[in-house]
């Protein structure tokens, strides 16, 4: 049995990181502003995903894909039309000439986005039929974190990615909230003055959910994690991956790899320039 794995570009993996796994990306799209307005993010067409669906299916007897949160993207709804216009299609009932139907052709909400979805789908990619690799990514998800702050509230707000609560901070003098991606959206951790502490408090969040002892109240018990960053700001990047390090070794965090992630371009849409963000998963292949 082979698998072939899809997800959209919002996973923000490279091509060193995708070397010969079975992996299709499928590009959200970017739409510039006019006029110096903000610009806009538009899902993959049914055509595009049926395209990639089909492709994936040409090289492996089993297609998985996995996307961006529906709570973020109705990439999921173009999804689940294409998958079912392309099971028609192999089907014959459509009319036209059957074709090798994949004997399984699954689509999954991952309910995250960034590098939270990156490492999904690269835990995904490690197996060899769809109901593992979908099993391993909601087994990802459902342990993972995705954290992030950024320089400018307004983009989020604008786009209806952020509540009223959250968004009313923008213009607050200095106030820099630590956000965490859900399946239900964004929200607002914590709310800190000052560039420089928000990320320092993102690293302590980051801590927390690796099973360290960052922060107050109850913590999840330590197991080996993967971690994903990401920034516009090599040099910015550079201090966070020194600093994510320092904390989870003194908090006690097992910590396996550091992956750095791009930002793609919907997405840097959304949260705008000198955003950095952080992701911890479970690292699977420590089971």
């Amino acid at each position: 049995m082979s698998l072939a794995v899809v997800t959209d570009s919002a996973a923000c993996l490279t091509e060193s990181l995708l070397g010969d796994r079975a992996i299709e990306i499928v590009a959200l799209h970017a739409v510039p502003g006019e006029n110096g307005a903000s610009g806009t993010t538009s899902r993959p067409s049914v055509q595009e995903l049926v395209d990639v669906y089909r492709r994936a299916a040409g090289r492996a007897q089993e297609v998985l894909a996995i996307h961006i949160s529906s709570a973020l993207s109705g990439t999921m709804d173009n999804a689940r039309i294409a998958a079912a216009q392309l099971e028609a299609e192999y089907s014959g009932r459509d009319g036209r000439t059957e074709r090798r139907r994949p004997q399984w052709l699954r689509v999954v909400d991952s309910g995250t986005s960034s590098g939270a979805l990156g490492l999904a789908v690269l835990a995904a990619a490690r197996a060899h039929d769809a109901r593992r690799g979908a099993a391993l990514a909601q087994a990802s998800t459902a342990r993972s974190c995705q954290l992030f702050v950024v320089d400018d509230l307004g983009r989020l707000a604008r786009s209806g990615r952020i509540d009223r609560t959250t968004a009313r901070l923008d213009g607050v003098l200095g106030i820099r909230p630590v956000l965490a991606l859900t399946r239900d959206g964004i929200r607002a951790l914590e709310t800190v003055r000052g560039a420089a502490r928000a990320r320092r408090h993102l690293i302590a969040q980051a801590v927390r959910a690796a099973g360290g002892t960052a922060l107050s109240g109850p913590r999840r018990p330590a197991e080996p994690v993967r971690l994903a960053i990401q920034g516009d700001d090599a040099d910015m990047l550079a201090q966070l991956e020194t600093g994510l390090r320092e904390a989870m070794e003194e908090a006690g965090a097992i910590v396996t790899e550091v992956l750095t992630l791009p930002v793609d371009e919907a997405t840097s849409t959304h949260v705008g320039p000198g955003a950095l963000g952080i992701a911890v998963a479970p690292d699977l292949r420590a089971h």
